[in-house]
């Protein structure tokens, strides 16, 4: 057995198994603003590259987020700001909010 709660070592985990072992206190406050006036006229959007939660997304040509499932890295800012328009606005949620991570 591995240290996985059970699960056979020889049965690895996929990514989205993994991220599907996230879970999340959803913070009333919103820790991730984003200035979509200012994304409207950036080329890369990088923020749809980077989030291996797809909190970014595109619906009608539009970028839209959800804040819910944000795994707190950060990335998402500091490619916004380097190679984006720097419309993201990124904080860590209040305390107790946001992620629990299991298994490191």
């Amino acid at each position: 057995m591995s240290s996985q709660e059970g699960i056979p070592a020889e049965r690895k985990l996929s990514l989205a198994d993994r991220l599907g072992l996230l879970q999340f206190d959803v913070d009333a406050q919103p820790f991730i603003t984003v200035d979509t006036n200012t994304c409207r006229s950036c080329e890369k959007k990088p923020c749809l590259y980077v989030c291996p939660a797809s909190v970014y997304r595109l619906e009608n040509s539009e970028l839209v987020y959800n804040t819910e499932g944000c795994m707190e890295m950060g990335v998402c800012q500091i490619v916004c700001h380097s190679i984006g328009k720097a419309a993201i606005k990124w904080n860590y949620p209040r305390g107790g909010k946001g992620v629990t991570f299991k298994f490191g």
